[in-house]
């Protein structure tokens, strides 16, 4: 069995690649969604763009790397910085902070791989078609609400 039974949510919101991250910010703030698909103009998908993403750009490069800072109370009520930082970074593109190496789910993935890429990731996957556009999202959400509705058919009978 394949991802195409399972009714997953059709991509109402994507974003051009070349939008700053402040209009992506806005739109999942408004939307009250962590993350929203890149596509070009026609529809292909090009990457995703998190709140967390965008969250961690925020953050000193010092605390981000490897062996940086742990801890970082010494610095304070930091408002002033991470608004700071916001604005510098708002003008940069969501292409620039996008994480375009995103596992993508084809519309005929079988079911089992489908939910092993599920584990694996933070986010619903996108659902790309045979000509590279953009389907829909599949969430983990979904995923397990359709296996549910099958187990009760299955038991019903």
């Amino acid at each position: 069995m394949t991802i195409a039974n399972i009714p997953y949510r059709s991509p109402a919101l994507c974003i051009d690649p070349d939008a700053t991250l402040m209009e992506a910010l806005r739109l999942m703030l408004e939307k009250e969604i962590n993350h929203v698909p890149l596509c070009d103009a026609e529809r292909r998908f090009c990457g995703m763009v998190s709140t967390n993403a965008i969250l961690q750009e925020l953050i000193p490069i010092s605390a981000r790397s490897e062996h940086g800072l742990t801890d970082l109370k010494f610095a304070g009520d930091a408002t002033r910085l991470l608004t700071a930082h916001l604005r510098d970074l708002g003008k940069n593109t969501v292409r620039d902070t996008a994480k375009t190496a995103t596992p993508v789910l084809n519309e005929n993935c079988p079911l089992l791989e489908a939910a092993l890429l599920l584990t694996q990731s933070t986010a619903p996957l996108p659902v790309i078609g045979a000509d590279g556009k953009l389907r829909g999202m599949l969430s983990r959400r979904a995923l397990l609400d359709y296996l549910v509705r099958e187990a009760e058919t299955a038991y019903a009978r």
